[in-house]
């Protein structure tokens, strides 16, 4: 179950910070400001696919040795 929650996260992430990136590349018809703004959303969509990609990272058992003293 944790996996399957996990993979929707980083797809939704994913979709959304795509989203966003085309919405921002479209050519604009008219000089009306957009009612979402996509760089922030964007941020998100990113922030939210990072979190779960560590966490499937951490899921499968991969762990990052830590540097010594």
């Amino acid at each position: 179950m944790e996996w399957a929650v996990t993979v929707v996260a980083l797809i939704g992430g994913a979709v959304l910070a795509g989203t966003m990136a085309w919405l921002e590349k479209r050519p604009r018809t008219d000089l009306k400001p957009r009612m979402v703004p996509t760089t922030p959303v964007m941020f998100i969509g990113v922030l939210i696919a990072i979190m779960a990609l560590v966490h499937i990272l951490t899921l499968a058992g991969i762990d990052v040795p830590k540097r010594g003293r």
